[in-house]
């Protein structure tokens, strides 16, 4: 015959911590962020946009809002004004931006039927300069093209009666064209 002795309630208890102990450290260590790879061009193109002003790097206050392609390809159903369907935007280098564009355009069928959709896609990278100041510069080819910034915002006061006023700020949008080969991209930017 068995004699069941009770177990002391402090026992159960370091036992129960002792099993919950291990989860709730792994709960509290925080994970390693993933860091950016480096990228390689970034020593080249730090030469190549030395001519532009330095100062001290700054947040991009942009983001693009939208853009198109017009594209002219090797066949005539590639040809045509590609959508933007994706963006990547990363920093290479103080000031040094690398832009990835991913755009598509849908194969026109002469007939109707029930295959899928095709799109062709292209991709596109660039490199800009820009350091929140009054310019963008893109390095297209061996050259560059700037694009001057006139104004970030527009300030309107409205004056509601001889003692009170409001002063409204509007962030403004800007279109930039950029010519590469047989692509024409437009986009547009808008600033936060």
């Amino acid at each position: 015959m068995l004699h069941r002795r009770p177990v002391p309630a402090a026992l159960l208890a370091l036992l129960l911590f002792a099993l919950a102990l291990p989860a709730f450290a792994a709960q509290k260590t925080p994970k390693p962020k993933e860091q950016a790879a480096p990228d390689p061009n970034a020593q080249s193109l730090a030469e190549f946009f030395k001519d532009e002003a330095v100062t001290a790097p700054k947040a991009l206050d942009f983001k693009i809002e939208a853009g198109y392609a017009d594209i002219r390809a090797e066949t005539p159903e590639a040809s045509g004004r590609y959508f933007l369907a994706g963006q990547a935007l990363a920093g290479v280098a103080p000031d040094i931006y690398r832009l990835d564009l991913t755009f598509k355009h849908k194969l026109q069928r002469d007939i109707i039927d029930l295959a899928p959709e095709y799109f062709f896609t292209q991709v596109k990278t660039y490199y800009f300069w820009y350091n929140g100041g009054n310019k963008i510069v893109f390095k297209l080819g061996n050259g560059k093209k700037a694009f001057p910034i006139s104004k970030k915002e527009l300030t309107e006061i409205k004056v509601k009666s001889l003692e009170t006023y409001t002063i409204e700020k509007t962030k403004l949008p800007m279109d930039l064209v950029i010519q590469d080969g047989n692509t024409r991209i437009y986009l547009q930017i808008k600033f936060i």
